[in-house]
């Protein structure tokens, strides 16, 4: 496989995402029952090769990959090899930026990856995904100098209640006073919030649109939602995780997990 002069392949340890259940599932047993009837056979299977390289030479993998609808657009995805979960998280059909991709930080032991690039608007912001579909578009996500791709946000805690003027601290280190009821920010969540990882972020965002829908796991809400580094990003939240009243045109303060898919 060619890598590609201007991708920068780097190889990192990454984390299990079924800790990311807690993000559409009230009851974790829940999620955990759609996982295994996804591994006994309940829903469709899709075969996937999966080349990992090694240090001498490669190693081709062979995996199962199970998409289970939950509502339009939203489902969580299982991928097995000899009837053992591999890896297990929720996917939401997300909006669509151009990005320049810079990194792909793939998982050491794992057929998952993290993509680091700019979005290609004006402001530009740097932003580290998780990558959905990396499993099946490996060569794509490398290989590629710009990409089109539908980014999505899962909320894992989040308040519409009045938001005051905060100090917060930029990636340089730098503090800065924003009055957050009418400021749109994106910020990576490990500058302030111990234990995050580098696809969390801290969002501040507007309500354009929003449905409830209800899931074997739970009533939501999926937002679609102004922030103004990104444009326009598709969000989903357990009514549970959001304090206020969500509205048309409410101010929101996110925190959550950034995926993204082609």
């Amino acid at each position: 496989m060619a890598f590609g002069r201007k991708k920068k392949l780097k190889f990192i340890d990454g984390i299990h995402h079924e800790s990311h259940l807690d993000t559409i599932c009230i009851s974790q047993m829940v999620g955990l029952n759609i996982i295994e009837d996804a591994i006994i056979g309940k829903y469709p299977v899709k075969n996937v090769e999966f080349e990992k390289k090694k240090l001498l030479g490669k190693e081709k993998l062979f995996y199962e990959v199970v998409d289970v609808p939950l509502a339009r657009g939203l489902g969580i995805r299982v991928v097995k090899r000899d009837m053992e979960p591999v890896t297990a998280f929720p996917v939401l059909e997300g909006v669509t930026v151009e990005l320049k991709v810079e990194e792909v930080l793939e998982w050491k032991k794992w057929p998952e990856a993290n993509v680091s690039g700019a979005v290609l608007n004006e402001y530009s912001p740097a932003v580290t995904f998780y990558a959905t579909d990396y499993i099946e578009r490996k060569k794509a996500y490398l290989n590629s100098e710009k990409l089109n791709v539908k980014l999505a946000f899962f909320v894992y805690t989040g308040t519409a209640e009045e938001l005051k003027r905060e100090t917060t601290k930029l990636p340089d280190g730098k503090e800065v006073v924003i009055d957050l009821n009418e400021a749109e920010i994106l910020l990576p969540a490990t500058v302030n919030i111990q234990g995050a990882f580098i696809d969390d972020y801290v969002m501040t965002a507007h309500i354009l649109e929003f449905e409830e829908v209800s899931t074997p796991c739970g009533d939501d809400y999926v937002m679609l939602l102004s922030n103004e580094p990104l444009g326009k990003i598709k969000a989903f939240a357990l009514k549970g995780n959001l304090k206020g009243e969500i509205e048309k045109g409410a101010s929101l303060k996110l925190v959550g997990w950034l995926q993204g898919r082609l």
